[in-house]
């Protein structure tokens, strides 16, 4: 199997934090403050992990509150979908002051080429 997440975590330079089931690391976007939120293992679905797992999740979402607080947004939208990279991940996207709301901003963030907050 190729998978692109699972390839990106061979890097460990990129971590911001990992635990014993998540790690953290910056989107490759063009938006300051975004991140990902990866499960360590290839997992596809939420269904079947273990309590463990989900502590950790908390932890791991927990650390990402706190590195985003740094970048002062005035939201922060977190997604998962996983169908176009189906490894277990959650964006996490700051919205800043003057940027567009909601889903809007969302499919921006997640497509190519987003501006970079002014």
């Amino acid at each position: 199997m190729n998978c692109p997440i699972c390839e990106a975590h061979k890097n460990e330079s990129q971590f911001l934090y990992q635990n014993e089931d998540w790690i953290l690391r910056k989107a490759g976007q063009n938006l300051e403050g975004y991140l990902y939120m990866e499960h360590r293992k290839h997992r596809e679905s939420w269904f079947g992990l273990g309590i463990g797992e989900f502590e950790n999740y908390g932890r791991a979402f927990h650390k990402a509150t706190e590195i985003l607080k740094e970048y002062n947004p005035e939201k922060m939208y977190i997604v998962a979908i996983a169908e176009k990279v189906p490894h277990l991940h959650v964006h996490l996207i700051p919205r800043y002051e003057n940027q567009e709301k909601g889903l809007d901003h969302i499919a921006k963030a997640t497509g190519p080429g987003f501006p970079k907050p002014m």
